[in-house]
């Protein structure tokens, strides 16, 4: 009887543990048959198509020639501003600046918020609400700001003191650039103030008191108590900065499509695929995929390195 009783109960056990498979398996099939097809097969496959070109009909294996062809518009350029590789560098590491300078500036911001400074609950609001707006919206409305029936256009004519009526400084050559810049400003200034926020949180409050006991001023708190309590996220949040050094863009397919001198290599590579009658006939995928293969490599690379440098440059603080 009891042998009975002890089958009995281990066939329960064993199918209340299938359920519990099926159900764990339920949720996860769907992620983990996108993550395969989406990402692991596409990339598997880009990486493929960077050493191969279509000939009459099938795709032949042309080794480096698609390299050749990157590593020559690099170095002869284009005379066609919104085609030309060695502008689309320069305008991608001015964009990879000036995110660098904002990550700083939101850092030094998310620390007066989390010194409760005066308002400091409207400023959390004010300064993440526009990163929470569809890229689309905020795009539409700053073009919409940046029309000739608003001030804008006439307050840069003034500053400048130009000679001929700008329709818009998003199609002239000598204000798009900036005006990129300046939407790019706007947009990443609040982008890590939650995580910072979350990190600064963790700072117990009692050695954040025995500093002030102590007469040090916000600036030293910041750079010698702070920020090394804070240095995994500081490490992490700047590495992946680097690690996304070549696809930083900003709104420049929404704003401009590259017109105008304002080309980046992200925004490059899709308008060259968008543009393709028929991308898989001609070497323009192709093309794409080296270029694409050859940047990630690259900004692996770097990411790693300067992961590296900083992990060595301070010891990580354990609370």
């Amino acid at each position: 009887m009891k042998n009975l009783q002890t089958g009995v109960s281990l066939g329960k056990k064993k199918k209340i543990n299938w359920i519990h498979i099926l159900f764990i398996v339920s949720f996860m099939i769907i992620p983990v048959v996108q993550f395969l097809l989406f990402y692991v097969y596409v990339n598997i496959s880009s990486i493929f198509m960077a050493f191969q070109r279509p000939e009459n009909g099938s795709v032949i294996f042309v080794g480096f020639e698609n390299f050749e062809w990157i590593f020559e518009r690099f170095i002869n350029g284009s005379s066609n501003p919104s085609d030309d590789l060695q502008l689309a560098l320069v305008n991608t590491l001015k964009t990879f600046c000036v995110q660098i300078i904002m990550f700083a500036i939101g850092m030094f911001v998310s620390y007066f918020i989390y010194k409760k400074i005066l308002g400091y609950r409207a400023f959390r609001v004010i300064f993440y609400l526009p990163s929470i707006i569809s890229a689309v919206v905020v795009g539409y409305f700053y073009t919409e700001f940046m029309a000739p029936t608003n001030f804008f256009p006439d307050f840069l004519e003034k500053l400048y003191g130009l000679d001929y009526d700008l329709a818009s400084p998003l199609a002239d050559s000598q204000f798009a650039n900036k005006m990129i810049m300046l939407n790019l400003v706007w947009l990443t200034f609040p982008a890590n103030i939650i995580l910072w926020g979350g990190s600064f949180s963790r700072i117990p409050d009692s050695v954040v008191e025995s500093a002030r006991l102590d007469g040090v001023s916000w600036l030293r708190e910041m750079f010698q108590i702070v920020l090394p309590m804070v240095w995994p996220t500081f490490v992490l949040l700047l590495t992946t900065n680097v690690a996304g050094i070549f696809g930083a863009t900003g709104n420049v397919f929404l704003l401009t499509q590259g017109e105008y001198g304002t080309q980046t290599l992200s925004n490059w590579m899709y308008m060259r695929v968008q543009e393709a009658s028929n991308p898989f006939a001609t070497n323009t995928i192709y093309r794409v995929s080296a270029l694409g293969l050859m940047l990630t490599i690259i900004s692996c690379a770097l990411a790693l390195l300067f992961r590296k440098f900083l992990n060595s440059r301070v010891e990580e603080v354990q609370y």
